[in-house]
């Protein structure tokens, strides 16, 4: 009999200090500063390669490019650029792009008029099947890592460009869509702590809570794992957390969320809208969420984004 309590006490043991690890792990990175957590330093920035591209679309003819930056601390960058064919002294208008997990040069054909301005399609570091993939815990270290340095990525690139001879330094933009909108508040905030002056932004089809998010969008696992899971990587990049950082944002937004949405629930996109400071401008469409495979919603969604941006004189006609 105590050789059967000594075994049973073993592994109530085991499980106490790992319930009691967890704890302690959940309440450190929900309550430590997510700015801080966020605030990382590339090191020494330089340009692994800038080669040219093809790329077959109906707009307007142009040239495009693919930039990688190699850093010292956040790994490499790449990014992808549509330019027009001249380019006048002292630059252009920078439109940085944080699309949907399946973003990439060919979502350059979604944008039917891009005028007299550049636009950077940035690229996630890591392969988007982690997020399709991510059904056991083990996977949630992979996504934290990669997805927490997004912001100081995006920050270095746009520090980077601002150097550029061909880019306007005082008319650099962000505009996200999907997953990468829920980057936006994060990165905003990073770059008024860090005094990289970026112009008007679109949130289009975010919102806050991520653990909500996760739990909405987890469809094909079943309970209790998907709370479970929903819960452990909310918890593992909460830094990101939009409610978090919305407050405290002094640009101006566009916000974008459609009704029929199930990917975003409305009590989550409407708390954003809340959280928002003035001045802000909302947009509610009679449309589900956006996906490639709605490439009217899509532009729409861009037709919309420029037209804004146009009428705050961040971007050229």
């Amino acid at each position: 009999m105590r050789i059967l309590k000594a075994l049973l006490v073993i592994p109530l043991t085991i499980i106490t200090l790992l319930l009691l690890l967890i704890i302690i792990w959940a309440g450190w990175e929900r309550t430590r500063d997510p700015l801080a957590a966020l605030d990382r330093d590339a090191g020494l920035v330089s340009v692994l390669q800038d080669s040219a591209f093809q790329l077959d679309v109906t707009t307007a003819p142009r040239s495009y490019r693919q930039v990688v930056l190699t850093t010292e601390r956040l790994g490499e960058i790449t990014v992808s650029f549509s330019l027009p064919l001249e380019i006048p002294t002292g630059g252009l208008p920078l439109i940085v792009v944080l699309g949907g997990l399946e973003i990439g040069e060919a979502n350059f054909e979604m944008i039917d008029d891009p005028g007299a301005n550049i636009i950077a399609i940035y690229h996630y570091p890591y392969s988007p099947e982690y997020w399709y993939a991510a059904t056991t815990i083990s996977d949630i270290p992979l996504i934290r890592r990669a997805v927490l340095q997004v912001p100081a990525q995006v920050a270095t690139l746009i520090e980077w460009a601002g150097t550029a001879d061909w880019i306007d330094a005082e008319r650099i933009s962000v505009t996200g869509y999907s997953f990468g909108a829920m980057f936006l508040p994060a990165l905003y905030h990073l770059a008024e702590g860090n005094n990289l002056r970026l112009g008007p932004g679109v949130i289009a089809y975010a919102g806050t809570d991520i653990g909500s998010l996760l739990h909405a969008n987890l469809v094909d696992i079943q309970e209790p794992e998907r709370t479970l899971l929903a819960w452990l990587a909310a918890t593992a990049i909460f830094p990101l957390e939009p409610a978090a950082h919305l407050p405290h944002l002094s640009n101006e937004f566009l916000l974008i969320n459609g009704t029929s949405d199930h990917q975003i629930p409305e009590e989550s996109w409407r708390r954003l809208h809340q959280l928002t400071p003035e001045p802000r401008r909302v947009i509610i469409l009679d449309a589900g969420h956006m996906h490639p495979r709605k490439p009217d919603l899509t532009r729409k969604l861009v037709n919309i984004s420029r037209d804004w941006l146009l009428e705050k004189t961040a971007i050229n006609r």
